[in-house]
């Protein structure tokens, strides 16, 4: 798990940079458009942490396409993302319409003239998203892992990370002339605050976990990260349209089924998620106990 060290350890060292170093970047940004101080910091902690990974993933030996899980040709690779996006639809149809059956969220009126909009919107969305986190986590973090600890290792340890960053965040409103030194270390404190209430995140924490172990097994047998990029940008594309499009009825009988992370994602998606993770894993076995049979014979 060094290597997975690493990997969190430049995330941190990035972070604290980013924080020491906010105010002179809020300075020189502020020569062209005025920008709230947690902005700036989360862009600089954004571009300090990109150099560090180019720099570590080199010395890794990390940098070549295989690596990063881009070994496919371009036909297969986007066969492939085409899949995981059929796959990715599918397995958020039905949480979708159990949330519709049960009015924990409705659909908002006057939406005729947005909703291509909205679509074009999360399917740009879902791909950025997708490929940018996919090349990290099951390309990357997961050759990684797996190299120094194996195949189990490089699958749970990056999905818990996953999950994790998903709750960093917390804005700090500082009237511009108040701006000094200490507010960039203000903006990481408050990074964390979700995590002051443990329970309140613990539904969409693991329901993250669970997508991410379905994603890295999807790496794991494709051998490639195109299938968990269309998989991934689907569920993102799918979470985008429905928050967009409908609103969260609080006092549905059934409304905390969702988390309070982004009214979506909670216990419904973790039950639901984790059971094709279950599936998914029984099937790989017999397919590795096939193959196992085969070959002896």
């Amino acid at each position: 798990m060094r290597t997975f060290v690493l990997f969190v350890a430049l995330l941190a060292l990035a972070l604290l940079l980013a924080a020491a170093l906010t105010y002179p970047a809020w300075l020189l940004v502020g020569t062209v458009s005025v920008e709230p101080v947690h902005r700036v910091m989360n862009r600089l902690a954004m571009l300090i942490a990109l150099v560090g990974l180019v720099l570590l993933t080199r010395r890794l030996g990390l940098s070549n396409r295989a690596a990063l899980g881009y070994r496919l040709g371009r036909a297969e690779f986007f066969r492939q993302l085409g899949i995981g996006w059929a796959a990715g639809i599918g397995l958020m149809l039905p949480l979708v319409a159990l949330l519709l059956a049960f009015d924990v969220r409705q659909i908002k009126p006057g939406l005729d003239g947005e909703v291509v909009t909205v679509v074009l919107q999360g399917l740009l969305s879902g791909l950025v998203i997708a490929f940018i986190e996919e090349t990290f986590f099951r390309g990357i973090l997961f050759t990684a892992v797996a190299r120094t600890s194996g195949a189990r290792a490089a699958i749970i340890a990056p999905s818990v990370l996953y999950a994790a960053l998903h709750f960093l965040g917390g804005k700090l409103r500082v009237p511009p002339e108040e701006v000094s030194w200490m507010h960039g270390f203000q903006v990481l404190s408050r990074l964390f605050e979700r995590y002051a209430q443990p329970l309140a995140l613990i539904d969409s924490f693991l329901a993250l976990v669970a997508l991410g172990i379905l994603l890295a097994l999807v790496r794991l047998r494709t051998g490639a990260i195109a299938a968990c990029i269309g998989l991934h940008a689907a569920g993102v594309c799918m979470i985008f349209i429905l928050r967009d499009t409908t609103a969260l009825n609080g006092s549905a009988q059934l409304a905390k089924i969702v988390g309070t992370y982004d009214g979506v994602i909670g216990w419904a998606a973790f039950v639901w998620i984790a059971t094709i993770v279950v599936a998914y894993w029984v099937y790989l076995n017999q397919l590795s106990e096939s193959d196992s049979s085969s070959r002896a014979s």
